[in-house]
């Protein structure tokens, strides 16, 4: 059936015995590897296979780190598709193999019947065509299924009925506004959030945490912030408030509080208060 033969690299030798015999058994041939730098080192006899089977979690260098070697290795002009088998099932697994250039994922304890079907489609003719708009449209998916599972998440954390009252207005207000211009920087949007939230909710989670997390999925619920920055910018809270850019937006969020309809104000929280002025 096959003509270029098919790299599966899984570290189980039962694992890797059993899927390797059942896809030779479908008329396949299988070049068999122990670890990530073995199936690398079969791209050096065999450019160009007709698909790469890699296992995420294997020693040496995992799936991941694999997939992203080989495509740089092979490029634009000797693409091939890559299946990922994983045993975590979860949307930040699935979403890193998509990010590192794989083409589809399996769950190891899914039916071999679906083990072979995904190798018969990813085999066939015209697949690495359609293979960029299948990707993106499942980064897409994932990346919602997190977001919606971050979300989650904060209401499970918290039962107070004002927190997600309050956060749900301000992002209203925020999404409303639209109070952002094309040349402001990212800071002068974080930094309006905080004094937004500092200055019209009275009731602004006190806790590092509890803040972080109320700015997180409020943030989460505009477009003022790209989602992939938000943990890099609380995770810097304490330098990001000094810069410039953060206390021009921090005084346009506090001179917005008013107009934001919360039942309860107040002047803004006291330690933005001193980080703001301290420059």
């Amino acid at each position: 059936m096959s003509i270029k033969p098919i790299i599966l690299a899984e570290d189980n030798d039962k694992l890797r015995r059993m899927y390797g015999d059942m896809l030779e058994a479908k008329g396949y041939q299988v070049m068999r590897a122990s670890d990530g730098e073995k199936a690398i080192g079969l791209l050096h006899k065999i450019a160009s296979p007709q698909l790469i089977i890699l296992d995420v979690m294997m020693p040496r260098m995992d799936g991941i780190e694999t997939c992203k070697r080989i495509r740089k290795m092979q490029g634009l002009h000797n693409y091939c598709p890559i299946i990922f088998l994983t045993a975590l099932d979860n949307p930040e697994t699935m979403l890193e193999c998509l990010n590192a250039g794989g083409d589809d994922f399996l769950m190891k304890s899914a039916p071999m019947a679906d083990m072979v079907e995904r190798v018969q489609y990813w085999t066939r003719q015209g697949t690495q065509e359609e293979s960029g708009e299948r990707r993106k449209k499942a980064i897409k998916e994932l990346e919602e299924i997190m977001a919606e599972a971050e979300e989650v998440g904060f209401e499970a954390e918290t039962d107070d009925a004002d927190d997600k009252a309050a956060m749900n207005e301000l992002a209203d207000f925020i999404n409303a506004q639209s109070p952002f211009g094309k040349d402001d920087h990212m800071l002068c949007h974080f930094g309006y959030v905080v004094g937004l939230v500092n200055a019209s909710y009275a009731k602004s989670p006190k806790s590092a945490g509890a803040f972080s997390r109320f700015l997180r999925n409020l943030i989460y619920k505009t477009s003022c912030i790209d989602r992939k920055e938000i943990d890099a910018l609380l995770d810097n809270y304490e330098r990001v408030v000094t810069q410039s850019q953060f206390q021009q937006g921090w005084i346009r969020g506090r001179d917005d509080a008013p107009k934001v309809k919360l039942q309860q104000q107040c002047k803004p929280n006291a330690v933005a208060d001193q980080a703001v002025a301290a420059k």
